[in-house]
């Protein structure tokens, strides 16, 4: 019991830190949890790109310029590859994302979105279905690292949640396609 009432202590003090920040981004967890149920790819991405929105919001509120950067980037580059796939395009968005998010990175912490965003630009434009899933799989597992360790109540929330639903949604897909094959 005093366990959870420590853990509830703790939420309770990163909330009320900074608690407009905070709601933005469990705004974002509604948002983003509905992406990750959609079985579409244009759906999902469709609601990433609004999702990504909100959480550089949120981490521009939190001070943590190269992780908003890095967010918002993320939205670009989801609705871009909504139009396009061309290799131009994936190559020219991950160079944006090195040469401006990259040198505002003041802690290896933040170097934990870039790695996200870049695997998420590569599945977002050169994957589909199961393969674009698990590479975005890998950059949640990013992204939940960084929001942890930055203290971001909804931003871990919905990272952790990410990556149960897009899992099961995955576990779908798999069974899907072995019912198709038979």
């Amino acid at each position: 019991m005093q366990s959870l009432y420590a853990s509830l202590e703790k939420l309770y003090t990163l909330f009320s830190s900074d608690p407009v920040a905070q709601t933005v981004g469990l705004i974002a967890l509604i948002v983003g949890l509905n992406a990750f149920l959609q079985k579409s790819d244009h759906l999902l991405k469709r609601n990433l790109s609004v999702y990504t929105l909100l959480m550089g919001i949120q981490f521009l509120m939190l001070d943590l310029w190269a992780s908003a950067l890095a967010a918002w980037l993320g939205t670009f580059r989801t609705y871009i590859s909504m139009r396009t796939r061309n290799s131009k395009v994936m190559w020219s968005l991950i160079a944006v994302v090195i040469l401006f998010a990259l040198p505002t990175v003041r802690s290896l912490t933040e170097l934990l979105p870039i790695i996200g965003n870049i695997l998420g630009t590569w599945a977002m434009f050169k994957e589909h279905g199961l393969r674009m899933r698990a590479l975005m799989f890998i950059g949640t597992l990013c992204w939940l690292s960084h929001n942890v360790l930055v203290g971001s109540i909804g931003g871990t929330v919905i990272e952790a949640l990410f990556l149960a639903v897009n899992a099961r949604t995955m576990y779908g897909l798999m069974r899907l396609e072995v019912n198709q094959a038979n």
